[in-house]
């Protein structure tokens, strides 16, 4: 359930993507959402680098275990298949906790690549290392989100989270880049329509 204030509509489009100017309530900002197809991709390169980080965690865990230069505990993991698990979990769940902690505070991979960036729909401040950490870690338990994500590239949606609270934002769009937003021609003729 979101606590958040939602974006309010502004009537603007940007100049560049014709893609509509929303608020940050807190501040009254205006930014613009990453939509569509770089948003996935940025997201799938996220999730790339983790996987690519971890498992050559993993592995150079599992070559020292076999070769027992960890001591005790290769002994532990060679004898009970639980605790080599725990070992492989606690890896991969420290490799997503960090990557949340660098995209929060200062941007992953997804985001450069894709020209984005994740921040807080209410004031526009980046997501913050914890959060950001945080965050990661519940995603790792939500293979939901990449339907999610697929959802999101056809109804041209930028939710960035499960939670309303954050979006991310394009740094390629117009507004970002310094060109004032121009109004939209649809919200311009709803307001000449006359009531009914």
């Amino acid at each position: 359930m979101s606590r958040s204030t939602a974006p309010s509509t502004t009537g603007l489009i940007d100049a560049a993507t014709g893609l509509p100017v929303r608020r940050h309530p807190g501040t009254g900002a205006y930014y613009v959402r990453k939509a569509g197809w770089p948003h996935f991709w940025g997201r799938t390169l996220d999730a790339l680098a983790v996987l690519v980080v971890a498992g050559a965690l993993m592995g150079a865990v599992d070559a020292a275990n076999q070769d027992l230069a960890l001591g005790r505990l290769s002994m532990a993991m060679l004898a009970d298949t639980g605790v080599y698990v725990a070992v492989m979990a606690a890896i991969w769940f420290v490799v997503v906790f960090a990557y949340g902690m660098v995209w929060g505070s200062i941007g992953s991979l997804g985001d450069a690549a894709a020209g984005m960036r994740s921040v807080r729909i209410s004031d526009g401040a980046r997501v913050g290392a914890w959060r950001g950490g945080r965050r990661a870690f519940w995603w790792s338990f939500a293979p939901l989100y990449l339907v999610l994500s697929f959802a999101a590239i056809f109804s041209g949606g930028g939710g960035d989270t499960f939670e309303s609270r954050f979006t991310a934002v394009d740094l390629r769009s117009g507004l970002a880049r310094g060109r004032a937003p121009v109004p939209d021609a649809t919200a311009v003729a709803e307001q000449l329509r006359p009531a009914r």
